[in-house]
Protein backbone atom coordinates (compact mmCIF):
# COMPACT_ATOMS: atom_id res chain seq x y z
CA UNK A 1 0.00 0.00 0.00
CA UNK A 2 1.54 3.02 -1.14
CA UNK A 3 0.60 6.81 -1.08
CA UNK A 4 -1.04 6.31 -4.85
CA UNK A 5 -2.61 3.48 -3.79
CA UNK A 6 -4.44 5.20 -0.86
CA UNK A 7 -4.76 8.67 -3.87
CA UNK A 8 -6.73 6.64 -6.38
CA UNK A 9 -8.53 4.65 -4.25
CA UNK A 10 -10.03 7.69 -2.31
CA UNK A 11 -10.53 9.30 -5.86
CA UNK A 12 -12.45 6.20 -7.24
CA UNK A 13 -14.12 6.02 -3.52
CA UNK A 14 -15.51 9.75 -4.07
CA UNK A 15 -16.24 9.21 -7.85
CA UNK A 16 -18.59 6.23 -6.93
CA UNK A 17 -20.10 8.04 -4.02
CA UNK A 18 -21.10 11.01 -5.92
CA UNK A 19 -22.36 9.07 -9.39
CA UNK A 20 -24.95 6.16 -6.53
CA UNK A 21 -25.75 9.49 -4.96
CA UNK A 22 -26.56 11.93 -7.47
CA UNK A 23 -26.61 10.22 -10.96
CA UNK A 24 -27.69 6.89 -10.41
CA UNK A 25 -31.37 8.20 -8.98
CA UNK A 26 -31.84 9.38 -12.72
CA UNK A 27 -30.39 6.69 -14.92
CA UNK A 28 -31.05 3.63 -12.43
CA UNK A 29 -33.27 2.09 -15.43
CA UNK A 30 -30.48 1.92 -17.55
CA UNK A 31 -28.09 0.80 -15.14
CA UNK A 32 -30.35 -1.88 -14.27
CA UNK A 33 -30.98 -2.83 -17.91
CA UNK A 34 -27.58 -3.31 -18.58
CA UNK A 35 -26.85 -5.42 -15.25
CA UNK A 36 -30.07 -7.54 -16.52
CA UNK A 37 -27.71 -7.73 -20.17
CA UNK A 38 -25.39 -8.77 -18.38
CA UNK A 39 -26.67 -11.49 -16.39
CA UNK A 40 -28.38 -12.89 -19.68
CA UNK A 41 -25.93 -12.67 -22.28
CA UNK A 42 -24.60 -16.25 -21.45
CA UNK A 43 -27.87 -17.83 -21.93
CA UNK A 44 -28.67 -15.58 -24.92
CA UNK A 45 -25.22 -16.74 -26.30
CA UNK A 46 -25.82 -20.57 -25.84
CA UNK A 47 -29.18 -20.15 -27.67
CA UNK A 48 -27.40 -18.31 -30.54
CA UNK A 49 -24.87 -21.00 -30.78
CA UNK A 50 -27.36 -24.06 -29.88
CA UNK A 51 -30.13 -23.14 -32.27
CA UNK A 52 -30.38 -20.84 -35.53
CA UNK A 53 -31.42 -18.15 -33.85
CA UNK A 54 -30.31 -14.66 -33.86
CA UNK A 55 -29.50 -12.42 -31.24
CA UNK A 56 -32.41 -10.41 -31.21
CA UNK A 57 -34.52 -12.97 -31.25
CA UNK A 58 -32.64 -14.75 -28.20
CA UNK A 59 -33.01 -11.70 -26.36
CA UNK A 60 -35.81 -11.20 -26.82
CA UNK A 61 -37.10 -14.62 -25.87
CA UNK A 62 -34.40 -14.64 -22.69
CA UNK A 63 -36.88 -11.24 -22.06
CA UNK A 64 -39.93 -12.80 -22.08
CA UNK A 65 -39.19 -15.61 -20.01
CA UNK A 66 -37.95 -13.39 -17.48
CA UNK A 67 -40.61 -11.40 -17.17
CA UNK A 68 -43.08 -13.85 -17.39
CA UNK A 69 -41.44 -15.83 -14.74
CA UNK A 70 -40.55 -13.02 -12.28
CA UNK A 71 -44.28 -11.44 -13.17
CA UNK A 72 -45.88 -14.91 -11.62
CA UNK A 73 -43.48 -15.30 -8.98
CA UNK A 74 -43.45 -11.88 -7.72
CA UNK A 75 -47.60 -11.76 -7.68
CA UNK A 76 -47.68 -14.62 -6.13
CA UNK A 77 -45.47 -13.66 -3.24
CA UNK A 78 -46.85 -9.87 -3.19
CA UNK A 79 -50.36 -11.47 -2.65
CA UNK A 80 -49.46 -14.31 0.06
CA UNK A 81 -47.07 -11.64 2.00
CA UNK A 82 -50.20 -9.63 1.79
CA UNK A 83 -52.59 -11.97 3.30
CA UNK A 84 -50.04 -13.18 5.87
CA UNK A 85 -48.95 -9.47 6.98
CA UNK A 86 -52.71 -8.87 7.52
CA UNK A 87 -53.77 -12.01 9.56
CA UNK A 88 -50.32 -10.47 11.62
CA UNK A 89 -51.75 -7.45 12.14
CA UNK A 90 -55.05 -8.58 13.46
CA UNK A 91 -53.24 -11.13 16.19
CA UNK A 92 -50.90 -8.78 17.50
CA UNK A 93 -52.28 -8.17 20.42
CA UNK A 94 -52.33 -12.06 21.07
CA UNK A 95 -48.95 -11.93 20.42
CA UNK A 96 -48.31 -8.91 22.65
CA UNK A 97 -49.96 -10.70 25.52
CA UNK A 98 -47.58 -13.80 24.81
CA UNK A 99 -44.40 -11.23 24.48
CA UNK A 100 -44.94 -9.78 27.94
CA UNK A 101 -46.09 -13.24 29.53
CA UNK A 102 -42.29 -14.30 28.21
CA UNK A 103 -40.64 -11.09 29.62
CA UNK A 104 -41.72 -12.12 33.33
CA UNK A 105 -40.99 -15.40 32.78
CA UNK A 106 -37.40 -14.25 31.93
CA UNK A 107 -36.84 -11.98 34.47
CA UNK A 108 -38.25 -14.52 36.61
CA UNK A 109 -35.26 -16.86 35.85
CA UNK A 110 -32.64 -14.58 36.60
CA UNK A 111 -34.32 -13.81 39.69
CA UNK A 112 -35.08 -9.83 39.50
CA UNK A 113 -38.66 -10.02 39.86
CA UNK A 114 -41.57 -12.36 40.46
CA UNK A 115 -44.04 -10.13 38.64
CA UNK A 116 -43.54 -7.16 37.99
CA UNK A 117 -41.72 -5.70 35.60
CA UNK A 118 -39.63 -2.79 36.37
CA UNK A 119 -40.62 1.02 35.03
CA UNK A 120 -37.44 1.37 32.77
CA UNK A 121 -37.56 -2.43 31.22
CA UNK A 122 -41.25 -2.14 31.11
CA UNK A 123 -41.42 1.35 28.74
CA UNK A 124 -38.58 -0.10 26.89
CA UNK A 125 -40.81 -2.96 25.77
CA UNK A 126 -43.78 -1.33 25.08
CA UNK A 127 -42.16 1.87 23.37
CA UNK A 128 -40.19 -1.48 21.31
CA UNK A 129 -43.91 -3.42 20.68
CA UNK A 130 -45.51 0.17 19.60
CA UNK A 131 -42.72 0.44 17.09
CA UNK A 132 -43.87 -2.84 15.65
CA UNK A 133 -47.32 -2.47 15.91
CA UNK A 134 -46.49 1.02 13.85
CA UNK A 135 -44.13 -0.88 11.72
CA UNK A 136 -47.03 -3.82 10.51
CA UNK A 137 -49.66 -1.03 10.82
CA UNK A 138 -48.29 1.30 8.02
CA UNK A 139 -47.51 -2.19 5.65
CA UNK A 140 -51.02 -2.86 6.36
CA UNK A 141 -52.35 0.23 5.29
CA UNK A 142 -49.43 1.36 2.58
CA UNK A 143 -51.24 -0.27 -0.34
CA UNK A 144 -52.83 2.69 -1.76
CA UNK A 145 -49.19 3.98 -1.82
CA UNK A 146 -47.94 1.16 -4.01
CA UNK A 147 -50.85 1.64 -5.96
CA UNK A 148 -50.16 5.53 -6.52
CA UNK A 149 -46.45 4.38 -7.27
CA UNK A 150 -47.48 2.57 -9.76
CA UNK A 151 -47.39 4.42 -13.17
CA UNK A 152 -44.11 5.55 -12.54
CA UNK A 153 -42.45 2.19 -11.68
CA UNK A 154 -44.19 1.24 -14.82
CA UNK A 155 -41.71 3.84 -16.72
CA UNK A 156 -38.80 2.98 -15.37
CA UNK A 157 -39.49 -0.75 -16.19
CA UNK A 158 -40.63 0.23 -19.56
CA UNK A 159 -37.11 1.56 -19.52
CA UNK A 160 -35.34 -1.17 -17.82
CA UNK A 161 -36.29 -3.74 -20.47
CA UNK A 162 -35.56 -1.96 -23.82
CA UNK A 163 -32.16 -0.98 -22.65
CA UNK A 164 -31.77 -4.69 -21.67
CA UNK A 165 -33.32 -5.82 -25.05
CA UNK A 166 -30.82 -3.08 -27.52
CA UNK A 167 -28.02 -3.87 -25.07
CA UNK A 168 -27.85 -7.44 -25.51
CA UNK A 169 -29.12 -7.70 -29.25
CA UNK A 170 -26.17 -4.87 -30.83
CA UNK A 171 -23.52 -5.86 -27.63
CA UNK A 172 -20.84 -6.68 -30.49
CA UNK A 173 -21.98 -3.36 -32.81
CA UNK A 174 -21.81 -1.38 -29.18
CA UNK A 175 -18.29 -2.86 -28.62
CA UNK A 176 -16.79 -2.38 -32.37
CA UNK A 177 -18.08 1.46 -32.35
CA UNK A 178 -16.29 2.32 -28.60
CA UNK A 179 -13.19 0.48 -30.35
CA UNK A 180 -13.42 3.56 -33.16
CA UNK A 181 -14.18 5.90 -30.82
CA UNK A 182 -11.68 5.26 -27.98
CA UNK A 183 -8.00 5.44 -28.52
CA UNK A 184 -6.56 1.64 -28.90
CA UNK A 185 -4.75 1.77 -25.44
CA UNK A 186 -8.26 3.13 -23.49
CA UNK A 187 -10.62 0.73 -25.05
CA UNK A 188 -8.17 -1.94 -24.64
CA UNK A 189 -8.57 -1.00 -20.51
CA UNK A 190 -12.18 -1.12 -20.92
CA UNK A 191 -12.55 -4.33 -22.25
CA UNK A 192 -10.29 -5.78 -19.21
CA UNK A 193 -12.43 -4.04 -17.15
CA UNK A 194 -15.35 -5.47 -18.66
CA UNK A 195 -14.44 -9.00 -18.43
CA UNK A 196 -12.38 -8.83 -15.30
CA UNK A 197 -14.80 -6.27 -13.12
CA UNK A 198 -18.31 -6.19 -14.74
CA UNK A 199 -18.69 -9.95 -15.42
CA UNK A 200 -17.10 -10.38 -12.48
CA UNK A 201 -19.15 -8.57 -10.50
CA UNK A 202 -22.29 -9.82 -12.53
CA UNK A 203 -21.35 -13.32 -11.89
CA UNK A 204 -21.22 -12.98 -8.12
CA UNK A 205 -24.92 -10.61 -7.90
CA UNK A 206 -26.30 -13.63 -9.95
CA UNK A 207 -24.85 -16.43 -7.85
CA UNK A 208 -25.89 -14.22 -5.13
CA UNK A 209 -29.62 -14.04 -6.81
CA UNK A 210 -29.30 -17.95 -7.49
CA UNK A 211 -28.70 -18.73 -3.25
CA UNK A 212 -31.15 -16.17 -2.12
CA UNK A 213 -33.83 -17.31 -4.62
CA UNK A 214 -33.20 -21.25 -3.51
CA UNK A 215 -32.76 -20.67 0.06
CA UNK A 216 -35.98 -18.91 0.29
CA UNK A 217 -37.89 -21.72 -1.45
CA UNK A 218 -36.12 -24.45 1.04
CA UNK A 219 -37.31 -22.18 4.08
CA UNK A 220 -40.45 -21.73 2.81
CA UNK A 221 -40.92 -25.76 2.44
CA UNK A 222 -39.66 -26.22 5.63
CA UNK A 223 -41.82 -23.85 7.42
CA UNK A 224 -44.66 -25.15 5.62
CA UNK A 225 -44.09 -28.90 6.59
CA UNK A 226 -43.36 -27.36 10.15
CA UNK A 227 -46.56 -25.76 9.85
CA UNK A 228 -45.68 -22.69 10.82
CA UNK A 229 -47.50 -19.89 10.01
CA UNK A 230 -46.33 -17.03 7.43
CA UNK A 231 -44.22 -19.35 5.66
CA UNK A 232 -43.83 -16.88 2.43
CA UNK A 233 -43.25 -13.75 4.75
CA UNK A 234 -40.66 -15.73 7.13
CA UNK A 235 -38.75 -17.83 3.66
CA UNK A 236 -38.16 -13.94 2.42
CA UNK A 237 -36.96 -12.75 5.34
CA UNK A 238 -34.68 -15.34 6.33
CA UNK A 239 -33.31 -15.51 2.62
CA UNK A 240 -32.23 -12.06 2.76
CA UNK A 241 -30.94 -12.43 6.16
CA UNK A 242 -28.99 -15.49 5.02
CA UNK A 243 -26.80 -12.77 2.50
CA UNK A 244 -25.39 -10.88 6.26
CA UNK A 245 -21.63 -12.82 7.25
CA UNK A 246 -21.69 -14.39 10.65
CA UNK A 247 -25.56 -13.60 11.80
CA UNK A 248 -27.10 -14.46 8.94
CA UNK A 249 -30.60 -16.42 9.67
CA UNK A 250 -29.55 -17.50 12.68
CA UNK A 251 -30.87 -13.82 13.92
CA UNK A 252 -34.14 -14.84 13.85
CA UNK A 253 -33.77 -19.58 14.22
CA UNK A 254 -31.43 -19.16 17.43
CA UNK A 255 -34.08 -17.36 19.57
CA UNK A 256 -37.21 -18.75 17.66
CA UNK A 257 -35.84 -22.30 18.42
CA UNK A 258 -34.95 -21.38 22.04
CA UNK A 259 -39.12 -19.84 22.68
CA UNK A 260 -39.97 -23.55 21.61
CA UNK A 261 -37.95 -25.14 23.64
CA UNK A 262 -38.58 -23.25 26.72
CA UNK A 263 -42.45 -22.04 25.91
CA UNK A 264 -43.76 -23.41 22.96
CA UNK A 265 -43.30 -26.83 21.43
CA UNK A 266 -40.30 -28.35 21.84
CA UNK A 267 -41.45 -30.71 18.62
CA UNK A 268 -40.90 -27.69 16.71
CA UNK A 269 -37.84 -25.98 18.14
CA UNK A 270 -35.95 -29.43 17.12
CA UNK A 271 -37.67 -28.89 13.44
CA UNK A 272 -36.70 -25.31 13.40
CA UNK A 273 -33.34 -26.56 14.44
CA UNK A 274 -33.09 -29.53 11.90
CA UNK A 275 -34.04 -26.60 8.97
CA UNK A 276 -32.19 -24.09 10.30
CA UNK A 277 -29.15 -26.50 9.93
CA UNK A 278 -30.10 -28.13 6.76
CA UNK A 279 -30.41 -24.66 5.08
CA UNK A 280 -26.94 -23.33 6.21
CA UNK A 281 -25.58 -26.85 4.94
CA UNK A 282 -27.34 -26.36 1.68
CA UNK A 283 -26.38 -22.74 1.46
CA UNK A 284 -22.31 -23.57 1.66
CA UNK A 285 -22.96 -26.48 -0.71
CA UNK A 286 -24.12 -24.44 -3.11
CA UNK A 287 -22.22 -20.93 -2.54
CA UNK A 288 -19.12 -23.40 -3.13
CA UNK A 289 -20.36 -24.99 -6.30
CA UNK A 290 -22.12 -21.45 -8.14
CA UNK A 291 -19.02 -18.67 -7.06
CA UNK A 292 -16.37 -20.46 -4.90
CA UNK A 293 -15.03 -18.79 -1.83
CA UNK A 294 -12.05 -17.05 -3.38
CA UNK A 295 -14.84 -14.63 -6.01
CA UNK A 296 -16.29 -13.40 -2.23
CA UNK A 297 -15.52 -11.51 0.53
CA UNK A 298 -13.85 -11.67 4.08
CA UNK A 299 -17.25 -11.68 6.34
CA UNK A 300 -15.19 -8.69 7.89
CA UNK A 301 -14.60 -6.67 4.89
CA UNK A 302 -18.50 -7.63 3.99
CA UNK A 303 -19.93 -6.51 7.12
CA UNK A 304 -17.94 -3.28 7.50
CA UNK A 305 -19.34 -2.56 3.42
CA UNK A 306 -22.69 -3.21 4.63
CA UNK A 307 -22.71 -0.71 7.32
CA UNK A 308 -20.95 2.18 4.97
CA UNK A 309 -23.24 1.27 2.37
CA UNK A 310 -26.48 1.27 4.83
CA UNK A 311 -25.13 5.07 6.53
CA UNK A 312 -24.10 6.92 3.41
CA UNK A 313 -27.50 5.47 1.26
CA UNK A 314 -30.00 4.01 3.21
CA UNK A 315 -31.39 0.76 2.65
CA UNK A 316 -30.18 0.38 -0.98
CA UNK A 317 -26.43 0.90 0.67
CA UNK A 318 -27.16 -2.74 1.61
CA UNK A 319 -26.56 -3.74 -2.22
CA UNK A 320 -24.46 -0.74 -3.26
CA UNK A 321 -21.55 -1.41 -0.20
CA UNK A 322 -20.77 -5.56 -1.57
CA UNK A 323 -20.36 -3.95 -5.30
CA UNK A 324 -18.21 -1.23 -4.69
CA UNK A 325 -16.25 -3.79 -2.45
CA UNK A 326 -15.82 -6.09 -5.09
CA UNK A 327 -15.46 -3.38 -7.54
CA UNK A 328 -12.54 -1.59 -5.92
CA UNK A 329 -10.97 -5.17 -5.30
CA UNK A 330 -11.37 -6.01 -9.06
CA UNK A 331 -9.63 -2.38 -9.99
CA UNK A 332 -7.02 -2.97 -7.58
CA UNK A 333 -6.46 -6.58 -8.99
CA UNK A 334 -6.48 -5.45 -12.88
CA UNK A 335 -3.59 -2.47 -12.01
CA UNK A 336 -6.49 0.48 -12.47
CA UNK A 337 -5.67 1.20 -9.04
CA UNK A 338 -1.77 1.02 -8.66
CA UNK A 339 -0.84 -1.53 -5.99
CA UNK A 340 2.86 -1.85 -6.69
CA UNK A 341 5.78 0.96 -6.91
CA UNK A 342 3.79 3.46 -6.84
CA UNK A 343 5.56 5.51 -4.04
CA UNK A 344 7.45 9.11 -5.03
CA UNK A 345 10.95 8.20 -6.55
Amino acid sequence: MTWRSVFHTTLWLTGIYLFLKYAMPYIFPFVLGGFLAFLLDPLVVFLVRRTRMTRAWAAFLCILVLLTGLGLFVSWGVTRVAQEVADLYGYLPQYYGEFNKILDDILKMVGEFSQRLPDPVARLAQDQWNNLYALVSNVVTGAGEVVRRLPGFSVSMFFTLMSTYFLIRDRNLISESLGRLLPEQSFSSYKDLESDIVSGIAAVVRAQLVLVLLTMLVNIAGLSLLNIRYQVGLGALLAVLDILPVVGPGLVYVPWVIYHFIWGNPSVGIGLLILYGGVSFFRQVVQTHLIGKEMGLHPLATLFSLYMGYRLFGPIGIIYGPLVAILIIGLWTAGVIPNEGGGSS
